[in-house]
C-alpha cells in the first residue's frame, strides 16, 4: 500500500511543472522559484550574464537541474527557453488602448487582466505610443501587435487577455435556413477566448436565418448566420411594370429567392414565368 501512494505521489510529481518556452526576470540569478513560484524547493537554476538582456538556453539542461534536485518537470513541447529582462516600461497605456478597442467591439465583455510582454528588452516607448494589432484582434485572447519608436523602429509585443463575453448560443437544434429568433437562441456569458470569426453577442438587427443546421448549445458567429432576402421562393411578390410614367402592379410567386437588385424568375398567375428584379420586399420589377 505505502509503495502504491509512492508511486502516485511521485507519478503527480512528474506532471505537476511544465516548463514554459517564454520567462521575464529582474534578477540575473534565476530560481527553481521564478520558474514555478509554488515549488516547494528553491534552488539555482542558472546565471545570465550581466551584458545581456535575453538569453536562451536549452530545456534540457534546465531539466536535469531540477532532476538533480529531485524535481522531475515536463519539457515535451519546448526545446530551448528564453529568458528577457523585465522592462521598465510602464505598458498601462497600450492595456487601456486594447480594452477600448474590445469594449468597442463587445460591451458586454467584462475584462479581468490584461497582460502585455515585449518579445525583446525595450528600455522605453514613445509617451503617446500606439499599438498596431491585425484583424484577428476580435478573435483571439491572445495575440501579437507592435509600437514604432521614434526612430521608426517596430518593437513586437504579445498581450494576453483574461476577459468573459456574451455569446448568442443555440438552445435547441436548428436547421439551414431557419429564422434566428429569440425562442431558438439564448445569451450565454463564456470566457473570451479563440473564435474563427467574430461571435455575435445579441440578435441581429436585420431579420436572420442560419447559414446551416446546428445542434443545441453552439456559440454562434457572424459567419452563421444571413440575412433574410427580401424575396423567398414560392412565395408572392408585388411585380412593377413601369410604361413611361405609368407603374402597373400585379401578383406573382418568386420561383427562386433574391437579395436586393437580384434578378429572379417570377410565375405569372396564367402560368407563364418571367424575369425580374428584386427591388424590395416582396416587390419586384419586370424586365
Amino acid at each position: 500500500m505505502n509503495r502504491f501512494f509512492f508511486f502516485l505521489l511521485w507519478g503527480l510529481t512528474l506532471h505537476a511543472y511544465t516548463l514554459q518556452q517564454n520567462y521575464t526576470y529582474t534578477n540575473t540569478t534565476v530560481y527553481s522559484t521564478d520558474l514555478f513560484p509554488d515549488i516547494q524547493k528553491k534552488f539555482e537554476i542558472i546565471k545570465i550574464p550581466d551584458d545581456k538582456t535575453r538569453y536562451r538556453i536549452n530545456a534540457q539542461i534546465i531539466a536535469k537541474t531540477f532532476e538533480l534536485n529531485g524535481v522531475p518537470i515536463d519539457t515535451d513541447n519546448v526545446r530551448y527557453v528564453n529568458f528577457t529582462q523585465l522592462s521598465p516600461v510602464d505598458f498601462t497605456p497600450l492595456k487601456n488602448q486594447l480594452e477600448s478597442l474590445l469594449s468597442a467591439q463587445y460591451p458586454s465583455i467584462r475584462i479581468e487582466e490584461i497582460t502585455i510582454t515585449p518579445r525583446g528588452y525595450l528600455n522605453s516607448l514613445p509617451k503617446k505610443a500606439r499599438g498596431t494589432f491585425d484583424e484577428h484582434l476580435f478573435h483571439n485572447a491572445k495575440g501579437t501587435f507592435y509600437v514604432i519608436d521614434e526612430s521608426g523602429t517596430r518593437h513586437y509585443l504579445d498581450y494576453t487577455v483574461r476577459a468573459t463575453i456574451n455569446v448568442l448560443h443555440t438552445n435547441q437544434k436548428v436547421s439551414m435556413r431557419d429564422p434566428l429568433n429569440g425562442f431558438n437562441t439564448l445569451i450565454k456569458q463564456i470566457p473570451f477566448g479563440s473564435f474563427k470569426d467574430t461571435p455575435l453577442t445579441t440578435l441581429p438587427n436585420e431579420p436572420s436565418r442560419f447559414r446551416s443546421n446546428f445542434k443545441a448549445g453552439q456559440p454562434l458567429t457572424i459567419r452563421n448566420i444571413e440575412t433574410i432576402p427580401p424575396v423567398l421562393r414560392n412565395e408572392k411578390v408585388i411585380v412593377e411594370v413601369q410604361n413611361d410614367a405609368v407603374i402597373v402592379e400585379f401578383g406573382a410567386v418568386a420561383t427562386q429567392e433574391g437579395q436586393l437588385y437580384d434578378i429572379i424568375t417570377i410565375q405569372k398567375n396564367d402560368g407563364s414565368r418571367a424575369k425580374a428584379k428584386v427591388i424590395g420586399e416582396h416587390r419586384v420589377e419586370l424586365q
